[in-house]
């Protein structure tokens, strides 16, 4: 008798070990997706449901490198960089760098605008976004609005994935990121 009450104790104990070493297993998987997913003031969701973060750049020093023929052409370089600041635009929060290489010089009268392919790093507290894609000048030194691929990320925000939409107002740059969950 003694026997079945020690072998029934030790199952007990085996099935609540069970339990608590499932449910550490599920909080641990929680945690890795959260800290996956972007974290800080300026982290909101967008109508679709869906993480977003906004940011401002400001101040950003532009250089367009001439490679070929004289004047706009095919493989013509263009950088850039700029603090970016919270979604409020008074707290400096990281900066961004841009590059990128003309794959369309606009050289038809039917043509518009320049057409570059982008790669821009958004360095932030605790990691880095990155985003690319093809974007549309009207003039080298200016910007239109337009919409970037999310390609990756580091630190907190590694493993994430959505799109980045910017804008011009006035002299600032608004980014806004939506991140798929």
């Amino acid at each position: 008798m003694r026997e079945m009450v020690v072998s029934t104790r030790v199952r007990v104990l085996l099935v609540a070990m069970a339990v608590v070493g499932m449910a550490l297993g599920v909080i641990g998987v929680m945690g890795a997706v959260g800290s996956a997913s972007p974290n800080n003031n300026d982290h909101h969701r967008d109508d679709k449901g869906r993480s977003t973060l906004t940011v401002v750049g400001k101040n950003p020093e532009n250089k367009v490198i001439d490679l070929g023929a004289q004047g706009p052409s095919q493989g013509d370089i263009r950088v850039m960089n700029a603090p970016i600041y919270g979604e409020s635009g008074k707290e400096r929060i990281g900066r961004f760098d841009l590059f990128c290489a003309i794959t369309d010089p606009a050289d038809e009268s039917s043509e518009k605008a320049y057409i570059a392919e982008c790669t821009k790093t958004f360095t932030l507290p605790g990691g880095q976004i990155s985003v690319q894609g093809a974007e549309a000048y009207p003039n080298l030194s200016g910007l239109s609005p337009g919409v970037n691929a999310i390609s990756g990320g580091t630190g907190k925000y590694a493993g994430v994935g959505g799109e980045q939409r910017f804008e011009l107002r006035g002299k600032k740059v608004i980014d806004t990121f939506h991140f798929i969950d």
